[in-house]
């Protein structure tokens, strides 16, 4: 018996869905783009909390050492600092490491190249790395780093505070979200409206039906399924669409993603797939709740018959 009443309300459901194809066609657009500028807000996030994780990951204090300064007393600042709770990780790089690295980066440089022929020795001395496991610890490092038994040994102290750099980003993203949020917002009462309206037309085509439905004593559930199942067939569809043209967008904004992030490995094509279900199955089911409100209102006055 419910398989049948339920068949019933899917035919009667598509038969008003064609009746009023374009106000069905216009709800599904709007459920679509309520959809895209979700989806606009979800990307904004990952992107930015991706931004702002490469920009804390290349924060450190390079710490530079004398060249006649020798191992042993270097080792014995690091296991100084490792004792701070602050510190996430100490990196030491020798002074062979560092010539190393400076003549690569040099390499085109011709000058710098007899330069350092015409030297006798390493001029360069060892380095420490040091990154904090938060941006606020910084502050504490430096101050552990200015003992004055370490200033004979330290040439030089190098901390790049990108402290201005991610207030930006968080204040632009910040500034695009609250716009995403605003547009969204006003494409779900958009959708919201077109659902009930659409509903109402459909009960106006179909009054006489419905009021004899009721008189023969059918059961507001039954009258309430076919109008319900519709607008959550609306929803379906766009969701579908959305999905579709998400994935599209995403694939053609990827290779400028890896470029913005200097080749590190963002994947947001990847961060959608690994978040498919949270994100849409979310998205569908507040869609879906909303349709069936609004449905239920516009039901409302035509079953007090």
């Amino acid at each position: 018996m419910f398989l049948l009443a339920l068949n019933r309300s899917i035919k009667f459901a598509l038969q008003s869905f064609w009746r009023n194809i374009w106000l069905s066609l216009a709800t599904i657009f709007i459920i679509f783009l309520t959809f895209l500028s979700i989806n606009f807000i979800v990307s904004i996030n990952a992107i930015s909390d991706s931004a702002i994780a490469a920009v804390k990951e290349k924060i450190d204090v390079s710490v530079y050492f004398k060249p006649e300064v020798n191992e042993n007393k270097i080792s014995e600042i690091k296991s100084h600092l490792a004792i701070l709770s602050q510190i996430k990780s100490i990196d030491y790089y020798s002074p062979d490491q560092n010539i190393a690295e400076f003549k690569k980066r040099h390499e085109n440089d011709n000058l710098i190249q007899e330069t350092l022929k015409e030297l006798e020795g390493n001029p360069l001395g060892a380095t420490l790395v040091v990154k904090a496991k938060n941006l606020d610890d910084y502050p504490e490092i430096l101050k552990a780093l200015d003992n004055p038994a370490y200033a004979d040994l330290i040439s030089e102290k190098s901390y790049d505070d990108n402290h201005l750099v991610i207030s930006r980003i968080n204040s632009v993203t910040d500034s695009i979200r609250r716009g995403a949020i605003i547009v969204s917002f006003i494409f779900i009462i958009i959708a919201v409206l077109i659902v009930f309206n659409t509903v109402r037309i459909a009960l106006f085509t179909h009054q006489q039906e419905v009021s004899i439905m009721k008189l023969v004593g059918a059961s507001n559930w039954f009258i309430r399924a076919p109008f319900i199942i519709e607008s959550i067939f609306a929803g379906i569809v766009a969701c579908l669409l959305s999905i579709g043209v998400i994935y599209l967008i995403l694939s053609l904004v990827q290779p400028h993603l890896a470029a913005f992030f200097g080749g590190a490995s963002f994947d947001i094509i990847g961060y959608f797939n690994h978040n498919f279900v949270f994100i849409f199955g979310g998205e569908l089911l507040g869609i879906v709740f909303l349709n069936i409100v609004s449905s239920s209102l516009a039901l409302g006055r035509y079953l007090d018959v």
